[in-house]
């Protein structure tokens, strides 16, 4: 079993729809474990709205693709659109942050946001 971590962050209707992909999360990855959820500004004017971000980790055997496909499956359930993000809307970005020992996207893991958000999940 690997560890895997996620990050989910919503800009629009921010607190519904981080509750409705963690509900969706949890169907798929039943032993998942949430952190509190952290409010951030973008860097840029594109995106207007604050963002809600929550870190999640879990255990699978499955691969790194199936996962993340699992992931898409569930941003476009919630509506995610490829337009969106050029119109600075966020309805839900859920991302594969680290796969086992493998950071897969090192950028978004050394975010202020995700180091503050890990020592929730210390021991998990």
């Amino acid at each position: 079993m690997f560890k895997i971590l996620v990050s989910l962050g919503s800009n629009i209707y921010s607190k519904q729809n981080i509750d409705r992909a963690r509900r969706m999360l949890a169907h798929y990855f039943p032993d998942i474990v949430f952190t509190q959820s952290i409010i951030t500004t973008a860097n840029d004017e594109k995106h207007l709205f604050p963002f809600r971000n929550v870190l999640a980790v879990f255990h699978s055997d499955q691969p790194a693709e199936k996962i993340i496909q699992k992931l898409k499956l569930i941003e476009f359930a919630m509506g995610r659109q490829p337009r969106d993000k050029e119109e600075g809307k966020v309805i839900i970005d859920i991302d594969l942050l680290q796969y086992g020992d493998n950071i897969l996207r090192p950028e978004d893991y050394e975010r202020a946001y995700v180091q503050a958000l890990l020592t929730q999940l210390i021991g998990q």
